[in-house]
């Protein structure tokens, strides 16, 4: 308040300032005899004093007319300062929103929409658009995804998919750079469509006043939404997929709603039913279920009304009788299981029954292909007598031909076989001595493998593979495996993910039985069953086993997923499995899981099978292939995305100068081939930029070849545009976000009807051209008024008492 009073004595300026004395010394004179001209009439004190005061300020007046008292104003500088008009240009202007605006939508009657309320405020012939455009340079635009000039409010469409906000606001401070901008004027609903969270964005050092104009009244306008959905690929051979899609009802509190999961066809994989039992209701709707076929595929989560089943579920505009709008009723993302072959070399250091019963369980997953390399006899001593003319290879061949000594494993030499093979040439020489031969395989199971079965070069190799190639290995247990000492000392026992026993050969007395630990629990890769209670009667169900390696302890960052438990002899790691460089490692340290597949079915959708192949998905899921795709949204523009592919070479290495062809099939004409550019900052990596049609899966077929020619790999990608989606996901005014930009940037946030008053108001405020104006105090009506007042009011004082 006297900071007020302060300024505004401060504003004031004497034009007449030589005659201030005379002035005062004329108030003076003239207040005694005024005050001495009362002293001889009769009246009350209080009349008295009443009469004198107002003869006295009458008078003041008078002289103060004489001395021209000026107020110094200082007003923006006309035309000279800007003032845009950003008006949002997207489709959610055209909803019907706040209070009973729906139900009048529905009999006919609607209030109207943002995008009519806007188009009759940028009415030309409006008072408030006359008065701001007398003293500003006013310049409307329009934004979506892109902000543009527009002449007037017949330009605009209100059918975008895009509300850049953010970007359009740094795009109109850029243009305007280094001119004089007294605010902007903001006409939108807040709600911001672009990746980046907006609101989390400090907007103080922005420069330019914002004022959002509120279109609605905030009321609630009943709408169902999938705000997100998202998608989780496991090994869990069953339900290997999840969709979790988020629903969010408003102002539909009991109605029954249908969720549903399709696939591109159209048909439900399934629904679920939903009673909304709150006005601004938030449910998980989850979906696990099998893809039919592995690779690529398109599937819609969708919510609706049963009056607007057949809207949502076949993309029809029919308008809904039940809420605002059913563009947001559907989400359509991509589901990739990865399409093989994922190529797994088993080796194992003598025949057993596992190869046989993990071979059969694969053969149902026609995506994995198990390479085998067995040992069915081992080296002998180099040194050896023998009869003259006996040959030097293994007697196992003899009479077998007169090249088998050229040809066939010589005395000292293991004896092998390959099982699976794609060439004759393929493990020839035994197990893997060059990166290009091992990194073909995904992952590497040993079986009974003893440290020295491999040289040091290979063990490396191996290290290698599982490290830098990011591939997986399992460790099975058996007489063999885990060695004690001479096994910990080398590059097998730094990727086990245990330590092993001290004492040879270390294992149980007694039959031991399997117990699944919390972890192994909530590991997909392990459990067989979707519910705890069933888990636990599976493995009652299972044999004891006789076989198992015991260990020192799990490593640091190993998990232990099950143990085993024997008769008086405690507890001990069964299953454990630890993440190592960019691949994994695990270790099954029983022997003789054989029993386990004896005692069951012998058949592919057996227990143990099932066992078998979420064990292989879960070493190759994480296996890195030649080619990988990855799909980075554009920040601002959902419609537009940035293919990164990551190009290696045989050794895993970043592959340059390759040749990336890029195909998009295209359902009713000649499929769309792009070539994508090496990217400028990372090796063997190449972009290509991309459009996707809203909410339709987009897929991107990717052929590499090397600068030879050579064929390196192909691979398919997925990508869906939300742009529509996203424009529709919250319906109702940000507020929150409109009232931080005006905030943070110094503006208000004006009402409708509050519009008019600030523009009135808006030369007034600070901006940047000012002009300095001076306006006559004295020569004001009420001036004048109020020295008449005051002599009428002092004469009739004297008039009621007879004095005059």
């Amino acid at each position: 308040m006297f900071e007020y009073i302060s300024t505004t004595i401060d504003s004031i300026y004497w034009e007449n300032s030589q005659w201030l004395a005379p002035a005062c010394l004329a108030a003076v004179v003239l207040s005694i005899l005024v005050i001495l001209s009362y002293r001889k009439i009769r009246l009350p004190t209080g009349l008295k004093v009443l009469a004198v005061t107002l003869k006295i300020i009458a008078i003041g007046l008078m002289l103060l007319c004489a001395l021209k008292p000026m107020r110094r104003i200082d007003r923006a500088s006309p035309m000279a300062n800007l003032f845009p008009i950003l008006v949002d240009d997207s489709r959610s202007m055209n909803l019907h929103t706040g209070d009973a605006s729906f139900g009048d939508a529905v009999v006919g009657n609607p209030k109207p929409s943002r995008g009519e309320t806007v188009q009759s405020l940028l009415d030309p012939e409006l008072d408030w658009r006359t008065t701001l455009e007398q003293t500003f340079d006013v310049r409307p635009y329009r934004f979506d995804s892109q902000l543009s000039r527009i002449r007037s409010a017949t330009d605009l469409s209100f059918q975008r998919n895009q509300s850049a906000i953010a970007g359009s606001l740094g795009t109109i401070r850029e243009r305007l750079d280094g001119r004089p901008v007294g605010g902007i004027l903001l006409l939108t609903d807040g709600n911001d469509t672009s990746a980046v969270d907006r609101q989390a964005q400090d907007w103080t050092e922005y420069g330019v006043p914002i004022y959002p104009v509120l279109l609605d009244d905030g009321g609630v306008t009943p709408d169902a939404a999938i705000t997100d959905v998202s998608v989780t690929t496991t090994n869990f051979a069953t339900a290997p997929v999840t969709v979790i899609g988020k629903l969010r009802a408003i102002g539909m509190k009991g109605e029954s709603l249908t969720a549903a999961l399709l696939n591109s066809d159209g048909e439900s994989v399934e629904e679920i039913d939903i009673t909304v039992d709150g006005d601004d209701y938030l449910h998980e709707v989850r979906f696990q279920f099998r893809p039919e076929s592995a690779g690529l595929q398109f599937y819609s989560v969708v919510a609706y009304h049963t009056d607007d089943a057949d809207a949502v579920r076949n993309v029809t505009d029919n308008p809904s009788l039940h809420e605002a709008t059913l563009i947001n009723n559907r989400y359509v993302v991509s589901v990739d299981r990865g399409v093989g072959p994922f190529r797994v070399l088993y080796v194992a250091g003598r025949p057993n029954w596992e190869f046989k019963f993990l071979r059969r369980a694969l053969s149902a997953d026609p995506e994995v292909q198990l390479v085998g390399l067995l040992r069915i006899a081992d080296k002998e001593p180099k040194f050896s007598f023998r009869a003259k003319g006996v040959n030097g290879s293994n007697p196992l061949f003899a009479g077998l031909g007169d090249n088998e000594e050229e040809t066939r494993e010589q005395y000292d030499e293991p004896v092998l076989i390959r099982m699976g093979v794609k060439e004759s040439e393929e493990l020839s020489a035994g197990f893997p001595k060059t990166a290009e031969e091992l990194f073909a395989y995904h992952a590497v199971i040993l079986d009974d493998v003893e440290a020295n079965f491999f040289s040091l070069d290979q063990m490396r190799l191996l290290r290698q593979f599982v490290s830098t190639r990011g591939g997986g290995l399992l460790m099975l247990g058996g007489q063999e495996s885990f060695d004690s000492q001479p096994f910990a000392e080398t590059p097998l026992g730094d990727l086990s993910p245990v330590y092993a026993a001290r004492r040879q050969n270390a294992s149980f007395a007694s039959p031991v039985r399997l117990r699944l630990t919390r972890e192994g629990l909530l590991e997909p890769w392990v459990r067989l069953r979707q519910t705890e209670v069933a888990e636990d009667e599976r493995i009652a169900k299972m044999p004891s086993f006789q076989t198992v390696n015991r260990v020192e302890q799990i490593k640091p960052g190993a998990v232990a997923l099950a143990h085993v438990e024997g008769d008086s002899q405690g507890v001990a790691p069964a299953i454990v499995a630890q993440r190592f460089g960019k691949g994994l490692t695990a270790a099954v340290l029983i022997g003789d899981l054989w029993r386990w597949t004896m005692r069951s079915e012998a058949d592919v959708d057996s227990d143990p099978s099932q066992a078998w192949r979420q064990i292989v998905r879960y070493l190759v899921s994480q296996s890195p292939r030649r080619v990988e795709t990855e799909i980075v949204p554009h920040p601002d523009v959902d419609s537009m995305a940035t293919l990164r592919i990551q190009v290696r070479d045989e050794a895993f290495l970043p592959l340059e100068n390759a040749i990336v062809e890029v195909r998009i099939p295209q359902p009713d004409a000649d499929d769309l081939v792009m070539l994508a550019k090496p990217d400028a900052q990372t090796l063997g990596v190449y972009e290509l930029a991309v459009r996707g049609e809203d909410e339709k899966g987009t897929e991107f077929v990717v052929d590499v070849k090397a600068a030879d020619g050579s064929h390196v790999d192909t691979t398919t990608a997925g990508w869906v545009s939300h742009a529509s989606g996203n424009e529709l996901r919250h319906i109702a005014t940000n507020t929150a976000f409109l009232d931080q930009l005006a905030s943070q940037t110094g503006g208000e946030v004006i009402t409708i009807d509050r519009l008019a008053s600030f523009v009135n108001d808006l030369p007034n405020r600070k901006v940047p051209v000012m002009q300095t104006v001076f306006e006559p105090l004295w020569h004001t009506p009420w001036w004048m008024l109020a020295a008449i007042v005051c002599l009428c009011g002092e004469w009739g004082l004297r008039r009621w008492k007879g004095l005059a």
